[in-house]
């Protein structure tokens, strides 16, 4: 029995370093329609809430940042078409990605139950 519980520390101690080479890339945030504010045709930048008790950030775009609805890639204006008629803004969520050392958003994706 002591040997099976040697066996799985050492087992443990040798996963560690793996563990400490993970490094976060990107870091989302989903939040309702209501607290983002999307770019008009080309804009630079996207402004949402992370939470409810937060200020609004405003954030670059990156150069191919990725519009998305359920799934299927879009152009800004086609996401735009998508989202226009949304009923209950405050009742979508929309998924907003930033690169974490650029700084800028690499991907905003939405899921549309009753979409087209």
């Amino acid at each position: 029995m002591k040997t099976k519980l040697m066996f799985a520390a050492v087992a443990l101690m040798m996963t560690m370093p793996a563990i400490a080479d993970f490094k976060l890339i990107t870091q989302g945030d989903e939040v309702v329609f209501g607290m983002v504010r999307l770019p008009q045709s080309g804009g630079e930048a996207i402004t949402y809430k992370p939470c409810d008790e937060c200020d609004y950030v405003t954030r670059r775009l990156a150069s191919g940042v990725r519009w998305q609805v359920n799934g299927q890639s879009l152009t800004l204006p086609q996401f735009l078409e998508r989202t226009a008629h949304l009923s209950n803004r405050d009742a979508h969520s929309v998924t907003v990605t930033r690169h974490i050392e650029s700084n800028q958003i690499t991907l905003v994706s939405t899921i549309i139950r009753d979409s087209r």
